[in-house]
């Protein structure tokens, strides 16, 4: 499994300065908006991220900015891009990085990883790219090209075939423009080295590639199927009291974290969804709820669940004091709720009534 170096690193970076697309982060290599795009770039396509990511940066142009907001501001900015525990830990690290590294985004493996949600392949964006460290960086785009360039056929979900491109990447990457070689490699990922049917006319490097020259290159990279979808069934309530609804802030961990709902809970096994509803108003909140009517069900899949959510008018039955339990649980009424950020099947129900 061997490929000439330079001829690849030649090729690959010719064709990148001629076909690069003009994105944003690319014009003048900002370590701050490198770390910003590479956070949202964290399963989540370019296209859906480009207008996130200008927003963001009008409304916390720097890092100091961005420290002093408040979380709120900072998810609601982040609502609908998904993944939401991204933009917690991007305010956790623009925290750290005033407070431990005096407003400059580090540029080593090292620190870079000791801020949250900051793992290898992260911190390696942002020392080669903003950096020009020459310093690996490997996501799903650059297994499915060297995969095919290295005719691998070995399981990219696992970890010893995970380290193992580390190591091929590695080799591959030149002293001169590694950020622009990283990016390079991604792009043709992104644009030429497509799953299912890779444009390989149009390939760069495709007299280096192993894998082109057995004919065999769709069928590249493997990947065991693991992945299984599990159903679950959801309530909701939608309580009112005059022009305000009941709304409640989830826990900062896990999922939707830090964000605001309306109350409800996951169906156990053996209750109705009204006793699902009820049971979570009473147990958590000190409500007794009265049920008028359910409304129409949404389904939201989550990475490997699929979840079916009913909505249910309600009324307060007796009850209901904010005791310190209840501390993020609120009224909100439509301009309040127009400023908090809810989860997308929320967003859906909330939008039919407010």
């Amino acid at each position: 499994m061997k490929v000439n170096r330079s001829p690849f690193q030649r090729k690959l970076l010719a064709w990148y300065h001629a076909y690069k697309r003009p994105l944003p982060w690319r014009l003048d290599g900002n370590p701050y908006r490198i770390f910003v795009v590479e956070v949202m770039l964290q399963q989540t396509q370019i296209k859906t991220v480009l207008p996130y990511y200008e927003r963001w940066l009008k409304t916390f142009p720097n890092v100091y900015a961005l420290a002093r907001a408040p979380l709120d501001k900072v998810l609601k900015l982040w609502e609908g891009l998904g993944y939401y525990s991204r933009a917690r830990n991007l305010h956790k690290a623009a925290k750290m990085i005033v407070e431990q590294f005096g407003g400059i985004i580090p540029n080593d493996l090292e620190s870079l990883r000791s801020l949250p949600g900051i793992g290898r392949y992260t911190a390696g964006a942002i020392a080669s790219i903003a950096y020009q460290k020459s310093v690996p960086l490997v996501d799903g785009n650059v297994f499915r090209v060297l995969s095919r360039v290295f005719n691998c056929k070995n399981d990219i979900s696992k970890p010893k075939t995970q380290k193992k491109f580390y190591e091929l990447a590695t080799g591959l990457i030149p002293e001169k423009e590694p950020g622009n070689f990283n990016q390079a490699l991604m792009e043709l990922g992104s644009l030429t080295c497509i799953p299912e049917t890779p444009r390989c006319p149009s390939c760069p490097v495709k007299s280096l590639c192993i894998s082109f020259k057995k004919g065999d290159p769709s069928q590249l990279p493997v990947r065991a199927n693991y992945l299984t979808i599990k159903k679950m069934e959801m309530v909701v309530g939608l309580l009112a009291q005059k022009d305000r609804i009941l709304v409640r802030r989830r826990p900062a961990s896990g999922i939707w974290g830090g964000l605001w709902e309306l109350p409800g809970a996951v169906r156990k096994k053996g209750e109705s969804l009204e006793e699902a509803l009820c049971n979570e108003f009473q147990n958590e909140i000190g409500i007794a709820l009265k049920i008028e009517r359910k409304i129409k069900s949404i389904e939201h899949r989550f990475t490997h669940r699929l979840a079916k959510i009913y909505p249910f008018e309600c009324k307060i039955e007796h009850g209901f004091e904010l005791r310190p339990k209840n501390r993020n649980v609120r009224w909100a009424n439509r301009k309040a709720l127009q400023k908090l950020s809810f989860p997308v099947p929320h967003q859906k129900i909330l939008s039919g009534i407010v």
